[in-house]
């Protein structure tokens, strides 16, 4: 057959007909593959219905579709759950906190430090309690601890029954500061501040000084800070800077409190003893004339501290003198240190260091709490970076030498916990070290009775601790002398439980924003 060679033979070009192959080829293998797993499916059905499903014969009612409350309660606990108003906002906080502790009969203990937290209520919910449970709790401890002095290190601790049902709530602030809220027979949650038994050791010591009293102390196994008792009650009479010598020896009567065991912190000290080649021979021993008002004095009834106190606490040591030039740790430009810096731990008692009146208490500026005092003489004394103040302490009281005024903290511009202690005289800073060296006063004639059989007492308890070491060694302190017995002080150590108290005071810190007009430190 003839073509004309106009006519166009048209046939299928493979852009158009091989895609359309593909997608056929596709469309093919999806219908198998849905086929075979309908078919699948059917077999797995048919299975679980054969051996799984109970008998369809039964006279049980069909399951019906899980409650959603049902399955709520699996996450939080029921009482949240019967709830009305138990919604989307309570149960997202519900999750498994960390530090959760499961007993045996299902109850749940959680414990989680307050952390970053920016308020108590937001830490109860991290913690796991919904906001409810929190609103209770804040209503149950309000009145009983101070919702403003929360601190990241202090611990919660959250325990719910095997309903879920939140039945206690701690908040541990120290060792001995313990708030609780527990429900009581009608459900209602109750706060109220655990009392914490403190058992009371006294301790007999003694020892020898190889490089320094502090390291000498330790290895009688008592702490540094008592350094600061030493120094304290001894500086009218010795410099333990310039006159300890190898071979001195002290003894010491002192209270430990002890919580479970543990050291919580140095009580009162009976009695003190120092003897040395340049330190002399020197004894002092604790009296009060009246109840918690005592001081030291030496034998024969003579107040060893001056018409002032050199140090109006018991610290761990000096850690900024009196300086007019000194280069300022947090400015880093020369600032007048106008006073002298005690490091203690916060919470540490602040003494008056003569009696005054009180010129002002109160938060000011960069000197944090400050408390200022006016005594005679044309004095005045100064008390910066207090944590909080005496009960009570108001401009205008009249207080006595060693009467407490506050405690030791870091509030204001501070590095850390100490205590500024400041001196004018007639409007002009003075270095307190070297003005405060007065002799101290005599005993009231009428307690000197009871006071010589005191001493007499704490001085053959003094007499009858054993003193080890070498006079005039030279080794150091981290292992005993040689020829000198391996455990040395072992068998210096004499203790005895003498009381059991309880202790409600925290040691907690505050902080000002206050402006200053001057500034102390």
């Amino acid at each position: 057959m003839s073509r004309r060679p106009d006519e166009v033979q048209h046939r299928p070009l493979p852009s158009v007909g091989i895609p359309l192959l593909r997608d056929e080829v596709r469309a093919t293998r999806t219908r198998r593959l849905v086929l075979g797993a309908v078919l699948s499916l059917g077999l797995a059905g048919g299975v679980v219905a054969l051996f799984v499903l109970p008998d369809l014969s039964s006279d049980d009612p069909p399951p019906q579709p899980a409650d959603p409350r049902t399955l709520a309660s699996l996450m939080i606990p029921r009482e949240i759950v019967d709830k009305p108003d138990a919604g989307v906002a309570d149960a997202s906080v519900i999750a498994i906190p960390e530090g959760e502790e499961i007993d045996d009969d299902g109850s749940v203990r959680v414990v989680r430090r307050f952390g970053d937290a920016r308020g108590f209520r937001p830490a109860l919910l991290s913690a796991g309690c919904t906001g409810s449970e929190a609103d209770d709790l804040i209503a149950a401890l309000t009145g009983t601890m101070d919702f403003r002095r929360c601190r990241p290190t202090h611990e919660m601790v959250v325990e719910r029954d095997p309903d879920g049902i939140l039945q206690r709530f701690e908040y541990r602030a120290s060792s001995t500061q313990i708030y609780e809220a527990r429900r009581d027979d009608e459900g209602t949650l109750q706060g109220r501040q655990v009392e914490v038994p403190i058992e009371v050791l006294r301790v007999r010591r003694g020892g020898t000084v190889r490089s320094s009293l502090g390291t000498a102390l330790e290895r009688a196994g008592l702490g540094r800070q008592l350094v600061g008792t030493f120094v304290e009650t001894f500086e009218r009479e010795v410099s333990f800077n310039t006159h300890t010598r190898a071979g001195d020896t002290f003894r010491i009567i002192v209270d430990e409190e002890r919580v479970d065991g543990e050291l919580l912190r140095y009580g009162t000290v009976h009695a003190l003893e120092v003897r040395g080649q340049r330190l002399g021979e020197h004894q002092a021993f604790w009296f009060e004339a009246r109840e918690g008002r005592g001081e030291f004095f030496d034998e024969t009834g003579r107040a060893v501290h001056g018409g002032w106190l050199r140090t109006p606490l018991r610290y761990d040591h000096i850690s900024s003198p009196f300086d007019p030039r000194r280069m300022h740790p947090i400015l880093r430009r020369i600032v007048p240190h106008n006073g002298i810096d005690y490091a203690a731990g916060s919470g540490t008692p602040v003494w008056a260091a003569a009696d005054g009146t009180v010129a002002f208490v109160g938060p000011r500026g960069a000197n944090g709490n400050l408390v200022s005092l006016r005594h005679a003489n044309g004095f005045e004394s100064a008390y910066a970076h207090l944590s909080r103040f005496a009960s009570g302490l108001e401009a205008g009281d009249e207080v006595e030498q060693r009467q407490i005024i506050g405690y030791v903290g870091s509030t204001g511009r501070s590095t850390g916990p100490h205590l500024h202690f400041g001196l004018k005289h007639h409007g002009r800073w003075v270095d307190p070290a070297s003005e405060l060296n007065g002799p101290g006063r005599m005993m009231a004639a009428r307690h000197l009775g009871a006071f010589r059989q005191r001493v007499r007492e704490l001085q053959a308890e003094l007499a009858a601790i054993p003193v080890r070491g070498t006079a005039g060694g030279a080794e150091g302190d981290d292992g005993p002398s040689e020829g000198a017995p391996e455990h040395e002080v072992e068998d210096e150590v004499e203790d005895e439980v003498t009381d059991e108290v309880t202790d409600e005071d925290a040691e907690d810190e505050a902080v000002s924003d206050t402006t200053s007009t001057e500034v102390l430190d």
